[in-house]
């Protein structure tokens, strides 16, 4: 995928915020960031955002979006997607 890639889908997410990264083989963030759905839990929201990154040679990574937990901050309900990010 080239800069900037597109996650979208539906989420049921405590105060609507869904939280975004991507990570490449070793385990090292290449892109973080947050984004909102548009409706909070208990109901379900859709959301789209752009996801921003740069590299220089194509790159084994993974997107992923998450919540953390309100209770402990650890991260809750994770969506993995592979991809090769291009420069």
């Amino acid at each position: 995928v080239a800069s900037p890639v597109t996650a979208a889908g539906r989420a049921r997410v405590f105060e609507a915020t869904l939280v975004w990264r991507i990570v490449d083989q070793g385990g090292r963030d290449l892109a973080k960031g947050f984004g909102t759905a548009s409706m909070g839990a208990p109901d379900f929201g859709t959301f789209s955002f752009p996801i921003a990154f740069r590299v220089t040679t194509e790159t084994a990574a993974t997107v992923e979006v998450f919540t953390n937990s309100p209770r402990d901050g650890s991260i809750d309900e994770i969506v993995r997607v592979p991809v090769t990010l291009l420069p």
